[in-house]
């Protein structure tokens, strides 16, 4: 059985929908990602990157799943904001692309200074990472933030979001296994 230790940071996200973050894996190096959910975390998705290491990554960990790849100038993701909490946390993500169920991403996650980041577990032995071979578990440290921007989609829908509900999480850790 093979084992990976991973983290996130930064990880923002409207759960079940879209996620912002870049990946730090022992096994593949650091990379960001824009990620497209459809059917649950459970099922395969789709998964934008900028790097030969998601390539890898994407090809080795999770080919069950969309990966698709942008130029560095079309996937940002950028951090604003102390981490040591002296200040608004601020992620920002912005994605254009030329293929696959989304064109164009801009989102902005927000979280006020104030927040106290709350443990969020999740995962677990039966919990199938995207549809794939790899089970995690792991906890969030989530702060609850506030979205804006907008998605549009290849099939024309635009949708907008004007203070909407997210997370933004200061780290996120994760134990893979192989199943």
């Amino acid at each position: 059985m093979s084992e990976s230790i991973e983290f996130y940071a930064p990880f923002a996200h409207l759960p079940g929908r879209y996620e912002w973050c870049v990946i730090h894996s022992v096994t593949h190096g650091s990379f960001a990602c824009f990620i497209v959910i459809r059917d649950g975390t459970h099922r395969p998705v789709t998964v934008y990157h900028c790097s030969s290491r998601a390539a890898r990554f994407m090809a080795d960990r999770f080919p069950e799943s969309t990966a698709i790849r942008a130029s560095p100038s079309q996937l940002r993701i950028e951090t604003i904001g102390s981490d040591a909490g002296s200040g608004d946390r601020i992620v920002r993500g912005r994605l254009i692309a030329a293929t696959g169920p989304v064109a164009l991403a801009r989102m902005t996650f927000l979280s006020s200074a104030d927040s106290i980041p709350r443990p969020a577990p999740y995962g677990g032995g039966d919990f199938a990472v995207w549809g794939s071979r790899w089970t995690c578990e792991g906890v969030d440290m989530e702060v609850d933030a506030s979205v804006v921007g907008h998605v549009r989609v290849r099939d024309g829908r635009h949708e907008q979001f004007h203070g909407d509900p997210g997370i933004l999480t200061v780290g996120s850790y994760g134990r893979l296994r192989e199943r």
